[in-house]
């Protein structure tokens, strides 16, 4: 068994576990994970120092698109987060809601929040001037969900949900919306 297989099965028991552990242990979840993108906002600030990288300039368009990224990142990590809430749960791994949500922008993208947030780091890079926020460190953002999510967050998902999931995961892509007709 993989190092990721362990991982995707210690989630497992701990979100299918006793519900007062689950409800102690989440704000602790969310504290961590809520230092670890401050880490990276921080770590991108001083290498735009220690590099002395000049600032992204304001154009009017660079500032729309900022803008534009800012509320669709913040309109789709509120919408998921009152989809978690409605369904009982949150959207921390180690305690979720015990039904598989499919539909609102889950029937689009199977993580639309990971997408709210890549947003929010590409509009928050842009309107901080930070071109290592914007062009470094957001990407390496998204390559490190990226894999997480391949090697843990489906897998324990496939635990949890079994078939259901495995048909979901058919149905709607990881990331983006599919243009055109559904398949």
């Amino acid at each position: 068994m993989s190092i990721f297989e362990r991982i995707a099965n210690f989630i497992f028991r701990i979100a299918r576990g006793d519900s007062k552990k689950r409800w102690l242990y989440t704000p602790v979840v969310a504290f961590l994970f809520l230092l670890f993108m401050s880490l990276f906002v921080i770590a991108a600030l001083s290498t735009d120092r220690w590099l002395n990288l000049p600032s992204i300039i304001y154009l009017p368009w660079t500032l729309i698109a900022a803008i534009i990224m800012l509320i669709a990142g913040a309109i789709l990590v509120i919408w998921t987060w009152a989809q978690f809430l409605r369904a009982k749960g949150t959207p921390v791994p180690l305690n979720p809601p015990q039904k598989l949500i499919v539909s609102g922008v889950y029937a689009c993208s199977r993580n639309p929040m990971l997408m709210g947030i890549f947003l929010l780091f590409f509009g928050s890079g842009i309107i901080i001037g930070s071109l290592s926020l914007t062009f470094i460190y957001t990407p390496l953002l998204i390559v490190l969900f990226y894999f997480q999510i391949t090697k843990i967050v489906e897998r324990e998902m496939e635990l949890k949900f079994g078939q259901e999931y495995l048909d979901y995961k058919k149905r709607v892509p990881r990331f983006f919306p599919r243009i055109g007709k559904a398949s």
